[in-house]
């Protein structure tokens, strides 16, 4: 489908460069005029006509076909719609009566209803309530899985309560860290608070100064729907190009494809034919000495007699626990505690042989590791010797490689001299050429200070400072692109019937019309340069007008300019 199509805007309500607000935004260029702008849409414009009469044609056979299309579906769906009533309504309501017996209400409803259709149309008339059915049921599981949870852990504070005298709770740490979180948080909220605030003022002042800025941006928007709206033309009318140039990009990205996938093939073969590296199996550390060990080096004790010491104190301390409880008010406690200690001693039991057996397995398993690591290292088979010649072969084809590589960086080198003037000489084609086939660039001016960057106003006395100039390509086939497009240009331009004469009239033609347009500072100049400056920065400042001074005389200005237009 073609773009939309573009139609050029009139000089005087453009925006930005219109004639009559041009000169008040510093905009000041030899190479641009007043009748660029019509030069430029003059052969879009007849490109345009052509189109429109095209697409006039266009239009009124596709309307011929779609009404003759139209007419035959309406015709099948009459009579399609009469079939089907034919077919669907039949002497169903006996049947559905005695299906709905005791439903009188969906009797009536589904009278005229085919059979096939009714159950459809129950689950669909019961789907939420099956829905919500099904949500009630998920809701009750989780509520008594909830309630379990808290059963077990009402229990479990209980017996904390029962059995011990001084603890901490989880809770209470949970506590204390989300409330150093809310604190935290309280800070955080603060200082939001005082950056919100802080871009509400901002924002309040940006709105202020909008309306100043709004029917330049509006103009500028304009204009960059314009160019998009070119651009797609032009790019409609030269698709064949665009696909034989998506087809040479594919086909390029297959081949870089392929090689990346045969690079990697390489060399993951390599990393294959490695040798394996040797796992280290650490050694078992001996067992640490425990402190009660230690001291019967100064002691005139053996180390059974230092263990023996240590169970007498155990029995010791249970004794005296067994006399606290048996001469307390509280003797029914004893056999439940008794109880429950057997049957902790067995577990603890099973836990111990369990670990054992673990550790011999591991043990096991330790042992078959490293009898098979002294098998595959010292492993002479047909197989390892293939390996070892394939490694060989794929080393020698490696050097041949990276000598063919060296051979061609040198080749790069000695003409590394030949590629930095070709690519000076192309640089220096590309700034000649600069302005072939391009609309001249504006910059933005930098103000003195921030009173001056308001619109619409006349600045004339400050001087237009040189722009910085632009960075050059490095891509040589973009550089050669650019000079091919931008030679053919000129050339075609290019009359061979022009004499020197005809040259200089034509540039004495072209200064005398831009310095008739030309607004001439001098008289500004010369009023700066009679003028006293004073040293006192108060009185300086004192001639400075205030914001609200300059947006009356901005929209004073803005006023004139449209009754001046409305005269004209």
């Amino acid at each position: 489908m073609a773009p939309k199509p573009v139609r050029p805007r009139a000089m005087r309500y453009h925006g930005l460069l219109g004639m009559t607000i041009a000169s008040q935004h510093l905009i000041v260029d030899e190479k641009w005029t007043p009748d660029s702008l019509t030069d430029e849409f003059t052969n879009m414009t007849e490109l345009l006509k052509r189109r429109v009469i095209y697409k006039r044609h266009e239009t009124k056979t596709n309307r011929k076909r779609l009404l003759n299309k139209s007419r035959q579906l309406k015709q099948q769906c009459t009579v399609g719609r009469i079939k089907l009533q034919k077919i669907s309504t039949g002497n169903n309501a006996h049947k559905i009566r005695n299906f709905l017996i005791n439903h009188r209400g969906m009797q009536r409803l589904y009278m005229k209803m085919p059979i096939h259709l009714v159950a459809d149309n129950i689950n669909q008339r019961t789907f939420v309530l099956r829905k919500e059915r099904d949500r009630l049921i998920c809701r009750l599981e989780q509520m008594k899985l909830e309630y379990k949870n808290l059963l077990l852990d009402r229990s479990e504070v209980e017996n904390l309560i029962r059995y011990e005298n001084e603890f901490v709770l989880e809770e209470e740490l949970a506590s204390r860290v989300l409330i150093k979180k809310i604190e935290n948080s309280n800070v955080r909220l603060k200082a939001i608070t005082t950056i919100n605030t802080t871009y509400k003022k901002m924002i309040q002042v940006l709105l202020q100064d909008e309306i100043f800025y709004e029917p330049i941006l509006n103009s500028l928007d304009g204009d960059m729907e314009d160019q998009a709206n070119f651009i797609k033309n032009i790019l409609y009318m030269g698709k064949p190009a665009i696909a034989r140039f998506k087809r040479l990009n594919l086909e390029y990205h297959t081949l870089l494809d392929k090689s990346r996938k045969n690079l990697q093939a390489k060399m993951k073969m390599l990393a294959s034919l490695k040798k394996p590296t040797t796992v280290f199996v650490p050694a078992e550390k001996p067992p640490r000495v425990s402190t009660q060990e230690t001291d019967g080096h100064y002691v005139r004790q053996t180390r059974s007699m230092m263990k023996l010491k240590l169970e007498l104190a155990n029995i010791e301390s249970t004794i005296k626990d067994l006399k606290f409880i048996t001469l307390c008010s509280q003797a029914k406690e004893i056999y439940p505690r008794v109880k429950r200690q057997l049957e902790n001693n067995a577990n603890l039991k099973l836990t111990i042989q369990r670990d054992l057996q673990n550790r011999q397995m591991l043990r096991n398993k330790t042992a078959y590791a490293g009898l098979l690591q002294s098998v595959l290292l010292n492993n002479l088979s047909e197989e390892e010797l293939n390996r070892l010649q394939r490694i060989d072969d794929l080393k020698a084809i490696l050097s041949l490689d990276e000598g063919f590589e060296r051979d061609t960086m040198g080749h790069i080198k000695n003409r590394a001299d030949a590629y930095v003037m070709l690519r000076i000489c192309l640089w220096n084609l590309i700034e000649i050429l600069r302005h072939v086939d391009r609309q001249p660039r504006t910059f933005r001016p930098n103000y003195p200070n921030s009173y001056l960057k308001l619109p619409l106003l006349k600045f004339e006395m400050h001087n237009v400072c040189a722009a910085a100039p632009e960075l050059y390509e490095e891509d040589l086939e973009k550089i050669m692109h650019l000079l091919k497009r931008k030679v053919y240009k000129l050339m075609k331009a290019y009359d061979y019937n022009t004499t020197p004469n005809m040259l200089a009239e034509n540039r004495e033609a072209y200064h005398v019309r831009f310095m008739a347009n030309r607004v001439p500072n001098e008289s500004v100049e010369e009023e700066q340069q009679g003028t006293v400056i004073e040293d006192d920065p108060n009185k300086a400042m004192a001639n400075i007008p205030s914001r609200k001074q300059i947006k009356a005389q901005s929209a004073r200005l803005v006023e004139e300019a449209s009754k001046r237009e409305e005269a004209d």
